[in-house]
């Protein structure tokens, strides 16, 4: 079983290479007309990988008060542990406070930007205070849009940003080709939509009128697919052949929730869910996918979306 922690860790070079840099742009010139400190509140912000990668590519205006929240508790401890060996890696000088209730502050500072960091765990569409920018990657996709959307506008001062990167827009492929992918990606799909509790599997086309529907403006969206292949020695790669920033552990972890997702599924549905594929079909492609995992040979491709909007006035 593949460690969230670690999952999480090696998607930080998947989401690097997807973001869709024409928003991130976007994001960053609408930061810098902000007046300082500009706030901002990540919701969902696992091990802290966003802070870093904003900080290590000079996305962030001069002063900032940055609010990392997540619900899950081992998520933000090693968000503690982490975030300050990251920041003093992209050249920040670090200072670490800790408060008797167990929260932590990092301050960073650099010779251009001061950043004070708060990681806290707290479901984030519960949490008091103000933001002029709310950041929510890979998180709209997996919670319940009618709870999500007034929660971030409660969040922001009117006409703040909403910054929603790496939201799954219904595709999952695979290659080689198997005669049953298919069937497997649109029963994972279904599981998305049915037996998930919250999200979809085409939530991010639907924010493209669910937000101008509650009166947000659109103001940049674009693709921003994973893409996961393995390299070859042609390609002349700091890391040599195989998968780059030990991004099979990713796909390991991927296989792993797709065939419990389809096994759940199976469960839920019964005679009928397996007649369209059958738990035999099912495990011959899990392990026919780890071979080549293990072989280098397998492709992943997901599609995403990311959006900015801004909050009504």
């Amino acid at each position: 079983m593949t460690d969230q922690r670690t999952y999480l860790e090696v998607k930080r070079t998947v989401d690097d290479r997807a973001l869709n840099h024409r928003v991130l742009e976007r994001f960053v010139s609408e930061l810098d007309a902000r007046s300082s400190p500009v706030r901002i509140v990540e919701i969902g912000a696992g091990i802290g990988t966003m802070i870093a990668r904003l900080a290590a590519w000079n996305c962030l205006p001069e002063e900032v008060a940055y609010r990392a929240v997540d619900q899950d508790a081992e998520s933000v401890r090693h968000a503690r542990e982490r975030v300050p060996d990251w920041l003093e890696d992209a050249g920040y000088a670090i200072e670490r406070l800790e408060d008797e209730r167990g929260g932590t502050t990092v301050l960073a500072r650099s010779d251009t930007t001061q950043i004070e960091v708060t990681l806290e765990v707290a479901d984030g569409f519960e949490i008091e205070g103000r933001a002029d920018a709310v950041i929510a990657s890979a998180v709209l996709d997996i919670v319940d849009l009618e709870r999500a959307i007034p929660a971030i506008e409660g969040l922001l001062e009117p006409g703040g940003l909403l910054y929603a990167p790496i939201t799954f827009d219904g595709g999952t492929t695979f290659a080689p080709r198997d005669r049953a992918d298919d069937r497997v990606e649109r029963r994972y799909h279904r599981h998305m939509d049915a037996v998930r509790s919250a999200g979809g599997s085409r939530v991010g086309r639907k924010l493209l009128w669910r937000l101008p529907d509650a009166d947000w403006s659109v103001l940049e969206a674009g693709g921003s697919d994973w893409v996961v292949r393995p390299r070859t020695g042609r390609e002349g790669t700091e890391t040599g052949s195989g998968y780059p920033n030990e991004e099979q552990t990713f796909l390991e972890g991927l296989l792993e929730t797709i065939d419990g997702a389809l096994a759940e599924l199976e469960a839920d549905e019964g005679d009928s869910g397996i007649a369209d594929l059958e738990p035999g079909e099912r495990r011959r492609w899990l392990e026919r996918r780890r071979k080549e995992l293990e072989c280098e040979e397998l492709v992943f491709v997901a599609h995403n979306l990311d959006f900015l909007a801004r909050r009504p006035e």
